[in-house]
């Protein structure tokens, strides 16, 4: 669907550089082929399998797909090309769209002050392009206007005169927003790339400009509800003109509410809900839930795992939508290297490291909503590592089983902790091959850990090779059988050692665990036998 845009786009270069203004008084055959080319895209989108999986889930919702689909005979796919944020903004307040009036009417300074704001704002804009149509040197200036405040590397090179003469100054703007918006994609992914230590001087100077450009003003509106509506599965390419604007602007009105605070903000529960009964669908509760939340990808996790402090503080005020005071800067990176050679990352954190990073972003002054926002799109994590997290799980254990022989139980049991939290991860590793000696160590550290119920599962687990449940159950109680009669005479020969009489007690309690577990079966004498003294 993007290729259609791009490629409408291309068509409307073309005709600018060859031809008449578009929008100033067209030939007819050219307006005639351009409005051919969008039809046969148009075509070709509705009879897409995405278009028409989609009717059909509006038929069985009893919708009239005709009265929402994309119509190939009006201007819905060539109108698409020419969207931008003003164009969906003005148009939702004072349009037609009555249902989203009200919604507009509240968004105050986000986006001007309401309704009536947004009507003189749009007569102010008509205002600009005829004094700039009346100005010879109008158009040039747009260019050197916006060249003049945007670093080197974001600046767009001036059409020829013939060119700029043909479009006019409506038709320029559009264009300087579009390139200017590929330079700043590329030099991003460019700057991403290199790192702060290899970036040349016009690329520090876009680092340093980026950070700045975190005001309301600059967040794109209709770019955050169509990330959002692409969350919920709504295929807004599938619908006419009129019903897709319909369902971007209910959008927007939620996304420009917030647009004051965190720009990734997500779509209330009750306006998904309304965007989906809009769309003519019934509600998907996964999907639509998942609107209701800010969540990083697992791609856009990486490329924050990678960033460096400078680009992690710029990431940081662009999604708050201000700037970081010195001690959340510091914070911010402090938060982000909790766990650091753990091995523990986003999804494996442990309870303690992501309470950790809350606790050391609240005291450095962020709020609530902001403390999660950071978390949850990774800019206060790292990635895990399952290599360098069993690493650290064996240094770990072997550092407790020091403290333990050496009577300190209460440090011994935290070390124990942090190398469970390691081994998790290692365990959660859908790709890392598991034997019945991993799952052994796995118990013997969770239950040194106190984590009885962790260790049972992973007890348990020791016999998953075995298929016959009758065998698996004698093995395993032959196994907690044998190992308690060791430590039991360990214990009783050495009545002063806090190490023999804790391991005793950390087995007895992994005992209580297995038996109890509805992961196994074990004969009532059996468990018996092992709940014994």
């Amino acid at each position: 669907m993007k290729h259609l845009l791009i490629f409408l786009f291309g068509i409307l270069f073309s005709f600018l550089a060859h031809s008449e203004p578009l929008f100033c008084g067209p030939k007819p055959y050219q307006l005639k082929a351009l409005a051919d080319v969008s039809r046969n895209t148009c075509m070709e989108t509705l009879k897409s399998k995405e278009c028409q999986d989609l009717f059909a889930k509006m038929r069985a919702n009893g919708e009239k797909p005709e009265d929402k689909a994309l119509k190939c005979h009006d201007q819905s796919s060539l109108s698409r090309a020419a969207e931008s944020t003003w164009g969906y903004t003005s148009g939702c307040a004072v349009g037609g769209w009555n249902f989203v009036k009200d919604s507009f009417v509240a968004i105050g300074t986000a986006i001007g002050e309401g309704a009536a704001k947004i009507a003189l704002d749009m007569e102010a804009e008509a205002a600009a392009n005829k004094a700039c149509e009346a100005d010879p040197k109008g158009k040039e200036n747009l260019f050197k206007l916006y060249n003049s405040t945007v670093p080197k590397l974001l600046q767009v090179q001036m059409p020829e005169a013939s060119v700029l003469k043909r479009a006019n100054c409506a038709t320029v703007k559009r264009i300087i927003k579009m390139q200017g918006m590929d330079k700043g994609n590329a030099t991003l992914r460019l700057v991403m790339m290199k790192g702060d230590k290899n970036l040349s001087v016009d690329e520090r100077e876009y680092v340093q400009w980026s950070q700045k450009q975190v005001t309301p003003s600059n967040i794109d509106l209709v770019g955050m509800a169509k990330a959002k509506l692409k969350e919920m599965g709504v295929q807004i390419e599938c619908y006419n003109a009129q019903q897709a604007a319909a369902i971007v602007c209910e959008a927007v009105a939620e996304v420009a509410t917030l647009a004051g605070g965190p720009a990734g903000a997500a779509l209330k529960a009750a306006k998904a809900k309304n965007i989906m009964k809009l769309a003519g669908v019934s509600a998907d509760a996964g999907k639509a839930s998942a609107a209701t939340r800010t969540v990083a990808s697992a791609a856009e996790l990486e490329k924050a795992a990678k960033l460096s402090n400078i680009e992690r503080v710029a990431a940081a005020e662009k999604s708050l939508g201000r700037s970081l005071t010195e001690a959340e800067k510091k914070a911010l990176i402090a938060a982000h290297e909790v766990g650091k050679g753990t091995g523990r990352g986003y999804g494996t954190y442990s309870k303690t490291d992501l309470s950790d990073k809350a606790n050391i972003l609240k005291n450095a002054g962020f709020k609530t909503e902001e403390r999660d926002l950071l978390m949850r799109q990774g800019l206060a994590g790292s990635l895990s590592d399952t290599k360098a997290a069993r690493d650290f799980a064996n240094k770990a254990r072997l550092e407790a089983d020091k403290l333990r022989v050496s009577g300190n139980i209460s440090e011994s049991t935290t070390s124990y902790r942090k190398a469970s939290d390691s081994y998790e991860v290692f365990m959660n590793d859908a790709k890392a091959a598991k034997s019945s000696r991993d799952y052994w160590v796995g118990a013997k550290m969770n239950a040194s850990a106190e984590r009885y119920d962790k260790a049972a599962e992973y007890f348990i687990k020791t016999e998953q090779a075995t298929s016959r449940t009758d065998v698996k159950a004698q093995n395993i109680f032959d196994a907690l059988s044998r190992e308690k009669d060791e430590l039991r005479v360990i214990a009783a020969r050495n009545p002063a050692s806090k190490s023999a009489q804790k391991n005793y007690q950390d087995h007895k309690k992994l005992i209580e665990a297995v038996v109890n577990s509805k992961n196994l079966q074990l004969g009532d004498a059996w468990k018996r036998e092992l709940l014994k003294p």
